[in-house]
């Protein structure tokens, strides 16, 4: 069964398309591990600081990690590319594109606190957005790494 996923042909194709459907996949995995790990900060572990600072500590540090992880999976998964050959400079160009994830959520936390502090502070609202300013963003990355990130490895 493995065997007759494995060859369907989102995972088989290189098409545009087919590679924007797998970005929308590892968006998924990225999301899931992302809201993971933002959660905890958020209503675990950064708790000892006050809002609205805990909200862009913590989407700072989920960030970092989730760059990391994220840059490894779009190089297998999207792109079809061995998992450790990509130079420091594709990393560094994956990192200065992911800083749209870094900076955009910030401003738009910044922007939602200026007019309703509560959204941060509780967890489904919390999730809620979250989800919908990846979903606005992802497509718009995936342009960049096609383009600009994975060009010279593709």
């Amino acid at each position: 069964m493995f065997k007759e996923i494995k060859s369907l042909s989102i995972f088989t194709s290189n098409s545009s398309f087919v590679q924007l459907l797998r970005t929308y996949l590892v968006g998924a995995f990225n999301l899931i591990f992302g809201l993971f790990l933002t959660f905890i900060f958020q209503f675990y572990i950064l708790v000892f600081i006050n809002f609205p600072l805990r909200t862009y500590t913590t989407n700072v540090l989920s960030f970092f990690i989730g760059v990391f992880v994220s840059y490894f999976i779009s190089r297998k998964i999207i792109f079809k590319l061995r998992i450790f050959g990509g130079s420091s400079k594709e990393f560094y160009n994956f990192f200065l594109i992911n800083l749209i994830n870094l900076f955009v959520p910030n401003l738009i936390w910044f922007i939602i606190n200026l007019f309703n502090e509560r959204y941060q502070q509780d967890e489904v609202w919390f999730l809620i957005i979250t989800v919908l300013i990846a979903g606005v963003i992802l497509p718009i990355k995936y342009l960049f790494y096609k383009f600009f990130v994975f060009k010279d490895s593709l």
